[in-house]
């Protein structure tokens, strides 16, 4: 489906897959577009430009606190602040609606302490 939408170099990384570091590290050098990933990549790895998809949010393991740690995946580093994220479900849950509530609180508070330039 992700080929069909363009993207023509993409990779898919799990916690026991021995190439996890290499496949990341294409992400980072721009060799590959798009990673799928589990949420092992949830903390800990910051990429320059990233955008987010988070596949099945509505699922009993996406709770508030993994959402925000995901979603904060984007725009980490200072040339590039903005980043997309986007939660895919068939239906929203009250994990993700917090976790969306608390990510635009933090924005509101990154803004007022002049953290933020968006």
């Amino acid at each position: 489906m992700l080929k069909k939408a363009g993207y023509s170099k993409l990779d898919s990384v799990h916690a026991a897959d021995r190439m996890r570091k290499e496949k990341t590290a294409k992400l980072r050098n721009g060799e590959i577009q798009l990673l799928l990933t589990t949420t092992i990549l949830e903390r800990g790895v910051t990429f320059s430009d990233v955008q987010i998809g988070v596949f099945g949010s509505d699922g009993a393991i996406f709770t508030e606190a993994a959402l925000v740690q995901i979603a904060g995946r984007a725009g980490r580093k200072a040339d590039r602040p903005n980043g997309e994220v986007c939660f895919f479900h068939h239906g929203n849950t009250q994990e993700s609606k917090r976790a969306i509530q608390h990510i635009k609180m933090m924005n509101r508070l990154g803004k007022a302490e002049c953290l933020l330039d968006v």
